[in-house]
């Protein structure tokens, strides 16, 4: 995460605008991408800072993070300060914002005034119209959000998405709402980048004698976690003193308002910076990842994915519900294993649990499948490139 470190430090410290931005050349020929407003977090991570980086090693486009905030929970896109400079505004070709919440006509409305070529991209992260009931903001995200979201999209020149699951989903409400919306529908998947592990070890430091089974977590995922809180009690008293549970992204608290895991022994690693989040994850040192999704339209189009890179990137050997994108990219006992039931959560985490070649097997052919299809490889980044042309 060097190199990220080092943009974000300088989008708030440097006062200078060429020192601020020094991918800024009007005349260099290239064309030019406008990322706005970053924060710290995964989606702008992936969605945002990643690509702007990979786009700068390219030789025919030039990428801008305007700025990158600390991230907050419980904020949105809309509640930061996000003022841009005019120059940036004429400089370029393409303007790529996350979802917005409020009317982004008027964004659009004042930039064309600047800058009367500018293609405007919207990047949705999630399907926010399948939020489920137990996400935290189901009830925030009522349905005149939703409707101002979805005016926003098709405002748009054009739609991103991560997959093509989001995109098929917005691009049918779009054909409902008007045939004549005109609006292209782009994916660029969310990839592994060195970038990301800069500086981080290639093994981890944490040693113990039990077998440490790891969960990755963020404080939304409740009823997620739920889904296999019956075969973890099961394993736990089976295996009693001889495992190790860690959920990493929560702390007790939210297990206890959600009152889950009662009577299992869990350590929990609270949430951190995103920065320092994989770094983390690599001195955990997990022996097995389980990966607890309901199968439902968020979540095959959201985080799934991209929880089972973190995992396979440490060579950790990876569970996960029978679900999509899983059943598509699994090969059963090689880079992961699929559960469709309690039994199968239990009997497969036994497997892993008993059987520390096979561990090693899978984590080590898990990393080397997921660096060869889900990274920034040249034919990766060409295709980012063919959405900026």
């Amino acid at each position: 995460m060097k190199t990220v470190k080092n943009l974000y430090n300088r989008l708030n410290t440097a006062k200078d605008f060429k020192e601020k931005y020094p991918e800024y050349d009007p005349e260099d020929k290239k064309i030019h991408v406008l990322f706005l407003s970053a924060c710290i977090n995964e989606s702008s991570y992936y969605r945002l800072i990643l690509p702007a980086l990979e786009l700068n090693r390219t030789g025919t486009h030039a990428a801008i993070v305007n700025d990158i905030h600390r991230w907050d929970f419980n904020k949105m896109f809309d509640d930061y300060d996000n003022p841009i400079d005019y120059r940036l505004v004429q400089w370029a070709d393409y303007v790529v914002m996350p979802v917005l919440f409020s009317d982004a006509s008027y964004i659009i409305r004042d930039l064309r005034e600047i800058n009367s070529d500018i293609e405007f991209v919207m990047d949705v992260d999630f399907n926010y119209h399948e939020l489920p009931d137990y996400h935290p903001n189901y009830n925030k995200l009522g349905k005149d959000l939703k409707d101002t979201l979805l005016a926003n999209f098709f405002i748009m020149d054009i739609l991103s998405a991560p997959n093509t699951s989001i995109l098929n989903y917005y691009g049918q409400l779009a054909q409902k709402q008007s045939e004549d919306i005109d609006l292209y529908l782009e994916r660029y998947a969310n990839l592994l980048s060195h970038y990301t592990f800069e500086e981080v070890k290639q093994t981890g430091s944490e040693t113990s004698e039990r077998i440490k089974i790891g969960l990755l977590l963020d404080p939304s995922q409740a009823g997620d976690l739920k889904s296999i809180e019956k075969p973890l009690t099961s394993l736990m008293e089976i295996y009693k003193g001889k495992v190790e549970l860690v959920i990493y992204g929560w702390t007790g608290s939210i297990a206890d308002e959600n009152n889950l895991l009662k009577g299992i022994p869990v350590r929990f690693i609270k949430p951190i910076n995103f920065f320092d989040y994989h770094a983390r994850l690599r001195k955990l040192d997990f022996d097995i990842g389980l990966l607890p999704l309901v199968n439902n339209l968020f979540n095959t189009s959201g985080k799934a994915l991209t929880r089972y890179l973190d995992f396979s990137t440490s060579m950790v050997p990876v569970i996960v519900p029978n679900m999509q994108p899983f059943q598509k990219l699994i090969k059963e006992g090689e880079n992961g294993f699929i559960a469709s039931s309690d039994e199968e959560w239990i009997s497969k985490t036994t497997t892993l649990i008993e059987n520390a070649d096979l561990r090693r097997e899978v984590g080590a052919y898990a990393h080397k499948f997921v660096w060869e299809n889900f990274s920034y490889t040249p034919k990766a980044i060409q295709r980012l490139r063919s959405i900026f042309i």
